[in-house]
């Protein structure tokens, strides 16, 4: 009887044990609980070395949560953050966190240049709900005002910088761009040297000093050498094409509405311009589908 009692004793030890190491690791792991798949992702970038050059957003994904999104990716279009309720190319700090919150609250994923990149040429797959958010310009608001909004909603995002206009008033300087560019929260990429209607240029030699010594200042002030360009006012014509894949870019941003898909042209790809007369039921529909209203 005693030798009976002390077996059920040696199991009810064994047992509270069990229990405790499982009470202990839900606890450990409960630090992840009420993330969205957007948080987890970036706190997994942070643990991590980056392994990636300055000036190039990271996020690292879970791989268990992918799509093959056929209705493609909108590509948002943003350029100056402030006050001008006229101006349709700026919008103010107030409805642009807005729409980064509904983002956030609505589980949409953000992606990086690369990840659009891989979607357009290749077919990879991406996180569910996809959008891309990219700045046009280097307008001071976005080193004031996005970037550290960006950093709070954990999103990663893309600068188009017009090169020979940094250090100007009302502009971005080196300092703050070299920042941004080594947080790898934000990809900063070819906007030109003066932002020209590039068709306009008269001469091959001048269309490619606009963009590949813009290229050059990126390498030189910042370490970056970037794959990705957007031209001035939406405009190219053939031999700017050629000349963007000759010098290695991989996309190109164009200005026409619409939503990137993959087997879309890569050079030409469409974006979605948000601005001051995009108010919340006209962003919901620019990340629904393609037909949205034009305003």
């Amino acid at each position: 009887m005693l030798v009976k009692r002390a077996g059920y004793k040696r199991k009810w030890l064994l047992g509270m044990a069990g229990t405790f190491m499982t009470l202990s690791l839900l606890c450990a792991g409960c630090g992840f609980q009420g993330l969205t798949g957007t948080e987890k992702d970036t706190v997994s970038s942070q643990q991590e070395e980056s392994g990636l050059p300055p000036g190039e957003a990271q996020v690292v994904r879970d791989d268990s949560v992918k799509y093959s999104v056929p209705e493609g990716v909108s590509v948002l279009m943003y350029h100056k953050v402030g006050d001008e309720k006229h101006n349709g190319a700026v919008i103010s700090a107030r409805n642009f966190e807005r729409q980064m919150k509904y983002l956030k609250d609505h589980q949409y994923h953000p992606i990086t240049m690369q990840e659009l990149h891989d979607f357009v040429t290749e077919g990879k797959a991406l996180p569910s709900k996809p959008v891309c958010i990219t700045f046009d310009d280097g307008y001071e608001d976005s080193y004031t005002v996005v970037y550290p909004i960006m950093k709070k909603y954990r999103f990663p995002w893309t600068l188009f910088l017009i090169t020979g206009m940094v250090d100007q008033p009302g502009r971005m300087t080196w300092g703050q761009l070299k920042e941004m560019a080594d947080s790898h929260t934000v990809t900063i990429a070819n906007h030109t040297v003066s932002h020209p209607h590039l068709s306009q240029l008269k001469s091959r030699g001048e269309k490619e000093k606009e963009i590949l010594n813009a290229e050059n200042t990126l390498v030189e002030k910042l370490g970056v050498r970037s794959p990705w360009i957007a031209y001035p006012y939406g405009d190219y014509d053939k031999e700017v094409l050629q000349i963007c894949k000759k010098a290695g870019f991989e996309l190109g941003m164009s200005m026409s509405d619409g939503r990137a898909h993959n087997g879309s042209d890569p050079f030409t790809i469409r974006r979605i311009w948000i601005g001051n007369p995009v108010d919340d039921k006209h962003f919901e529909d620019r990340l629904i589908h393609d037909n949205f209203v034009k305003l």
